[in-house]
């Protein structure tokens, strides 16, 4: 595990392997970068453990993931065994990372220059980047600042609702009080889990208690991840922003990711982008023999564009 001090003093922990072109995998909400990206047998007893409370709060819980055992290594063996060097920063609240309580530590896109801090650190001369869920509204905010050493990015776990005015769609059957404001847009949703995680009390019938059990099973501090949700969660994406992207971008959702499957709005926005799909749910997508297959051939067709135009993809300098 290796650190660095970002732009603002906060501490960001990382972990680079490999050698090869460079690829930084953004995790999403309550989870770090192995967390995420790393072996399922990591993340399985959390995933146990929140289970066994979803049944004692709501009376059912989604059934545990199940993937492939090709797929359980994770995103990050299949990156190396394709030849990249993977470097995962826990981002600021999460795992290794500094964990401040102040919304305006996550604000102003400060994920977003954590990772330019990280490539400045690291003397990146290129670099692809991908991001699941949560790590997709870090690349959005990104890609708005334009660096020019980002070559292409894969956005997953992912859905038209992180732009202004999207809805959020939820199946029927999923416990969403009526006493939670219509329409269900991504600041009202993310409000709601935050004001849970603060009172720190499991609202029964209401799934945005979601955020509160994660934080009870993983032992994480429910004030900061109301700071990361209103400081990095809640904010929509900047459209205008989006509209100027000149690099590739994939957006690969699973098949049964049932909140990301309306993406024609994001599609429309940046002018770059092509979908994909793959198997799996939220929770599973990571780990799906056909998510790391799609990941893996998206990045090497960019290393490959960039070896015939002379521009090394190769940079495996500390």
């Amino acid at each position: 595990m290796n650190a660095f001090t970002s732009f603002d003093g906060i501490r960001i922990a990382f972990h680079d392997e490999g050698e090869g072109p460079a690829v930084i995998l953004l995790h999403g909400f309550g989870v770090d970068g192995l967390g995420q990206f790393g072996d399922f047998e990591r993340i399985l007893p959390i995933l146990e453990k929140r289970q066994e409370v979803f049944r004692e709060v709501f009376g059912s819980a989604p059934p545990l993931p199940n993937p492939p055992l090709e797929g359980r290594p994770g995103v990050v063996r299949a990156l190396q065994a394709a030849g990249a060097r993977t470097i995962l920063p826990d981002m600021r609240g999460f795992g290794a990372s500094d964990k401040p309580r102040e919304q305006t530590a996550y604000a102003d896109s400060a994920m977003a220059r954590d990772v330019i801090a990280l490539i400045d650190r690291l003397r990146l001369d290129a670099v692809d980047v991908i991001g699941f869920s949560m790590g997709c509204g870090t690349i959005a905010r990104l890609l708005a600042l334009h660096p020019p050493r980002v070559k292409s990015a894969i956005l997953a776990g992912v859905g038209d609702y992180a732009l202004e005015d999207g809805v959020l769609e939820f199946p029927k059957n999923w416990p969403v009080p009526d006493s939670v404001p219509r329409p269900l847009t991504r600041r009202v949703w993310a409000e709601e889990g935050a004001r849970i995680l603060e009172q720190g009390e499991i609202v029964p019938g209401h799934l945005a208690s979601a955020n509160l059990i994660a934080a009870r099973v993983t032992r994480a501090d429910p004030k900061v991840l109301a700071a990361v949700i209103r400081g990095a969660v809640a904010p929509t994406w900047p459209v205008e922003a989006l509209r100027k992207i000149d690099i590739p971008v994939l957006i690969l959702n699973g098949k049964a990711d049932a909140a990301n499957q309306k993406i024609d709005r994001l599609l429309k926005e940046i002018p770059t982008a092509r979908s994909a799909q793959c198997e799996g749910d939220h929770h599973s997508t990571p780990y799906q023999p056909t998510f790391q297959q799609a990941v893996v051939e998206f990045f090497e067709g960019q290393w490959q564009m960039r070896g015939k135009s002379g521009v090394s993809a190769q940079n495996s300098g500390q």
